[in-house]
């Protein structure tokens, strides 16, 4: 793989597995922070024991007043595609760990049958998208020279901060390459978001 995951760049991470401890439960996760640089891409890592359906989304759009505009890609645990998405064109609040999160028009929401394994989530910023079929196809922005969110002017969106929210719905585990998720740690970000509503028109897909 040639490009950099720059996981290792996310600024203020944070992950919530509230519920029952034990990870051998399906729960919720829900993952914070701000990533350094627009070609920058976090990688969560989650299991399940048993075939499920998971939702993945993010809530960290709020019409630009929060974070950049975010995709999420979902694959298996050889790097195949199972789905990308940019807009998920879903306003409204979804429930995780007892809180209920805003997602925007142009936040990634999406709900998939899955068996029983490995999988990767990856979150990049618009448009910043997949090369190909395989997660080792890299992304758009790889090789770019990183631009710091303060001076990046996004495709479609302007200036915005580097901020993400984003959860991950009844898995087993899950995990970063940047960190551990800690059970008991509140979620500050996001929560901070729940019941914001609106929409800001932007581009035609």
């Amino acid at each position: 793989m040639t490009k950099k995951l720059l996981v290792g760049l996310a600024l203020g991470f944070s992950v919530v597995a509230m519920g029952n401890v034990n990870l051998a439960n399906a729960t919720d996760f829900d993952f914070s922070g701000a990533l350094r640089a627009h070609n920058d891409v976090l990688l969560v890592n989650f299991t399940t024991t048993t075939d499920t359906t998971v939702t993945l989304f993010s809530s960290s759009w709020i019409d630009g007043n929060a974070g950049f505009d975010p995709m999420l890609g979902l694959w298996d645990s050889l790097g195949n595609k199972i789905y990308f998405q940019d807009d998920g064109h879903n306003v409204g609040s979804t429930m995780s760990n007892g809180t209920s999160y805003y997602h925007g028009t142009w936040d990634s929401f999406y709900i998939k049958d899955v068996v029983a394994g490995t999988y990767t989530v990856s979150l990049t910023t618009y448009s910043n998208f997949n090369n190909g079929n395989l997660l080792s196809d890299g992304f758009q922005y790889d090789g770019q020279a990183p631009i710091a969110f303060a001076v990046w002017d996004e495709p479609a969106n302007g200036y915005q901060t580097g901020n993400y929210a984003f959860h991950v719905l009844n898995v087993d585990t899950a995990s970063s390459n940047h960190d551990v998720p800690e059970p008991a740690t509140m979620l500050l970000f996001g929560a901070g978001l729940a019941g914001l509503a609106g929409v800001r028109l932007r581009r035609k897909n």
